[in-house]
C-alpha cells in the first residue's frame, strides 16, 4: 500500500497531499488481508493520537492567558509558537485545523477554507512545525 493511499484511507478519500510521517518500512505483500487491516488501522490511530496530541500541546498555552506581550521561549531561549517573529497564523487558527483534520477534512479542503498552504499544514500536522513545547517565559 502506498503512502498517499494509507493517508487517504484515514478519512475514507484519497489526497495526494501526505503528512509526512516517518513509518517502518514493511513488505505488505506477504501478509493477509486481516494482518493488513490490523497494520493500517494502528497507523491511523497512531497518526490520530499524535495529532490530538498537537492540538492538546498548542491548546494547553493558548489557554494559560498569558499577557499578549509575553514571549514563549524554548529550552534554546528561541521565541516559538505566536510570539516567534516568523508565526503566521494564531494559536486559535492551528487548533481549529486540528479540529477539522480530526472531522475528517482533506489537506486541501482545510487549505481552500482556512487559507493556510497545504505544506504549511502538512508540517504542522506531522510536528515539523509549531511542536516546540515552551518551557520559559520572558
Amino acid at each position: 500500500m502506498k503512502k498517499n493511499e494509507i493517508q487517504g484511507d484515514l478519512f475514507g478519500h484519497i489526497d495526494t497531499t501526505l503528512c509526512s510521517q516517518l513509518k517502518p518500512k514493511t513488505d505488505l505483500s506477504n501478509l493477509s488481508d486481516l494482518e493488513r487491516e490490523k497494520q493500517r488501522y494502528n497507523e491511523i490511530c497512531a497518526y490520530r493520537e499524535r495529532l490530538i496530541e498537537l492540538r492538546a500541546n498548542i491548546q494547553s498555552f493558548s489557554e494559560l492567558g498569558l499577557d499578549p506581550s509575553t514571549v514563549l521561549l524554548s529550552d534554546a531561549s528561541v521565541r516559538v509558537g505566536v510570539s516567534s517573529p516568523k508565526a503566521k497564523y494564531s494559536d486559535q487558527d492551528l487548533i481549529h485545523c486540528f479540529d477539522l483534520r480530526l472531522a475528517g477534512l482533506s489537506l486541501r479542503e482545510i487549505s481552500k477554507k482556512m487559507d493556510i498552504p497545504i505544506r504549511t499544514l502538512r508540517d504542522i500536522f506531522s510536528g515539523h512545525r509549531r511542536a516546540v513545547i515552551p518551557t520559559k517565559f520572558k
